[in-house]
């Protein structure tokens, strides 16, 4: 007992530096685990949504292949318009996630240029998202515009 009362200053200091080490190491930690835990569930939901935007065109095929300009004063146009909705909020989860999303999602939104194309104001989305809209808005000159309706 003796021994132990000669070092407790020591042990006690020695206490204090490990206490102080651990908390900084939780304060490192922890906002990595927190980052790293939201990384994998955006990741899943992204999965979750492209899933159920896959499930939506193979019930509905006639949305994926529509005519835009044949339908956009329609009911038919009303679902079209929330089915490419769909699809840009699909294609910003995605993005957000990563760039092994991009090739998909430029094949998916490509179908829908002229959709797109008549839609002047698309700076609501994502960067990731706007960036992909824009390259693909580039190729608008060589989609043909929608006559007026008559």
């Amino acid at each position: 007992m003796g021994g132990l009362a000669r070092h407790a200053a020591a042990l006690g200091a020695l206490s204090a530096v490990i206490t102080a080490l651990a908390a900084v190491l939780a304060l490192i930690i922890i906002p990595w685990q927190l980052a790293a835990t939201d990384r994998i569930q955006r990741g899943q939901t992204a999965r979750e949504i492209y899933r159920e935007f896959l499930a939506l065109t193979v019930n509905k095929p006639e949305l994926a292949v529509a005519d835009w300009c044949a339908i956009r004063d329609s009911r038919d146009g009303a679902a079209y318009e929330a089915y490419v909705d769909f699809l840009l909020y699909t294609a910003e989860q995605a993005l957000d996630t990563g760039p092994d999303w991009e090739a998909p999602m430029r094949e998916h939104l490509a179908d829908h240029l002229p959709f797109l194309c008549s839609r002047p104001d698309l700076t609501q989305f994502s960067d990731p998202l706007a960036a992909l809209l824009t390259g693909l808005r580039k190729g608008c000159k060589a989609v043909p515009t929608c006559p007026d309706p008559l």
